[in-house]
């Protein structure tokens, strides 16, 4: 086999390969509340009209700060919160500015993995604006969101930037997907 042939089938064997780094195929995978909301600091949203044309159909609509919990195979593999909205002016003294309006949108993205080998990653979200453009997270916040993979009870929170004025927080829970599985309130 040529090297590029090889090169090829290697990078094609990956990206089959990513399916299962998100720790969900969306074939056996369902989020359902668990009632309970975050700390006060991280307290539900009022929840208002989803931005970007309306909710996509299956999608569990979510508040901030509302836990939730994400099963797959009927059993819970993780909890997942999303704290309200923040918006951030500029990021690294000035040099990092927004594009689309006055200021980045942060959130901060708490999991709590009911067992091992529950993968995060910060591609499965994206922002829908009004106009129906999609818009991944940025470098910015801290702690920056970064793809981990969680031990049984392990913890994780990670903050995701993204250079949109309006929009509705999307998890797709999914690299290669674009079925929505979690919608918050549009911003």
């Amino acid at each position: 086999m040529s090297s590029a042939r090889f090169t090829v089938a290697a990078v094609l064997a990956g990206l089959i390969g990513l399916a299962g780094l998100t720790g969900c195929n969306l074939d056996d995978t369902s989020v359902s509340s668990t009632g309970a909301t975050t700390a006060p600091g991280q307290a539900a949203g009022t929840g208002g009209a989803s931005a970007g044309g309306g909710a996509s159909q299956g999608a569990k609509q979510a508040q901030y700060g509302e836990v939730l919990q994400i099963s797959k195979g009927g059993e819970v593999a993780a909890t997942v919160s999303v704290a309200a909205p923040k918006a951030v002016g500029s990021f690294f003294g000035g040099m990092s500015t927004p594009t689309s309006g006055p200021a980045f949108a942060t959130f901060m993205v708490s999991f709590t993995s009911a067992k091992s080998g529950f993968d995060v990653n910060p591609f499965d979200f994206f922002v829908r604006t009004p106009d129906g453009a999609r818009v991944q997270a940025t470098i910015g916040c801290e702690p920056e969101f970064n793809a981990a993979t969680l031990g049984q009870g392990e913890k994780f929170q990670g903050c995701l930037t993204v250079d949109a004025a309006h929009g509705t927080l999307v998890d797709t829970s999914g690299l290669l997907t674009s079925t929505s599985l979690i919608e918050w309130p549009g911003f």
